[in-house]
């Protein structure tokens, strides 16, 4: 089907009538440069991961093992049963995962507005829209109502539907995407280890392999979990 055959009329409803002048004319420049500030806000759910672990492995002054050799037993044990569960939720489905993909799908969108922007066909129609998702369906800080989705497409195609469902795949809150992800937080941790020179040569060794294999793990989790949902969400 062409994206005038897909058309939703649902969409098309609640946008309201066709842009003016300034806006056929603005409309590309800001989804331009919205499109830009997904890509950075994208930068930095992938770098964070990764660059925390250059850091500690490129600072001398960071010493992990003399940390950990130095703190009394009652302290050790807070970091096992709170501080390790905390970091791996967080590095793992958090920054890994939910961060990145909260982004990068919004970033595809606008430049996808942006270039549709510039298209004579679509010049007397709005080009996203806005919908409300109830509270607690989404990311985010408690709400009192419900939370906007914004950047959905008037217009579907095929890509644009397989846009908008890592769209939901990054602003949904599932449980199975959280589970298979927290393996490479706990990865993120073994690495985090394996950077801190002053930990004996055999036991870093062995924190870079079982991250690696950990973090495989969630790789084939995640897809896995992922593939389930697309076959059940629908972009509408």
């Amino acid at each position: 089907m062409t994206d005038v055959e897909r058309a939703d009329p649902r969409a098309t409803a609640q946008v309201g009538k066709a842009p003016g002048v300034a806006s056929r004319v603005l409309r590309p420049i800001g989804y331009w440069c919205l499109a830009w500030v997904w890509v950075g806000i994208w930068l930095v759910g992938v770098l964070l991961a990764p660059g925390s672990i250059a850091y500690v492995y490129f600072d001398d002054e960071i010493q992990l093992g003399s940390v950990l050799s130095e703190s009394s037993v009652f302290a050790l044990v807070l970091l096992v049963i709170v501080m390790v569960p905390l970091l791996a939720a967080v590095m793992g489905p958090g920054a890994m995962f939910w961060v990145p993909t909260m982004a990068w799908p919004l970033a595809i969108l606008c430049f996808t507005y942006a270039f549709r922007g510039l298209r004579p066909s679509y010049a007397n129609e709005p080009l996203s829209y806005t919908t409300q998702a109830p509270r607690g369906t989404t990311l985010g800080p408690p709400t009192i109502g419900t939370v906007a989705l914004s950047l959905k497409p008037v217009r579907r195609s095929r890509f644009t539907d397989t846009v908008m469902k890592w769209y939901m795949a990054g602003w949904d809150l599932h449980m199975e995407i959280f589970l298979a992800a927290l393996p490479a937080g706990l990865g993120w941790l073994c690495f985090f280890g394996w950077a801190s020179r002053d930990i004996s040569e055999p036991v870093r060794q062995g924190l870079l392999i079982a991250g690696c294999v950990l973090v495989l793990v969630s790789a084939v989790l995640v897809t896995r979990a992922v593939r389930v949902l697309f076959k059940q969400w629908r972009p509408e």
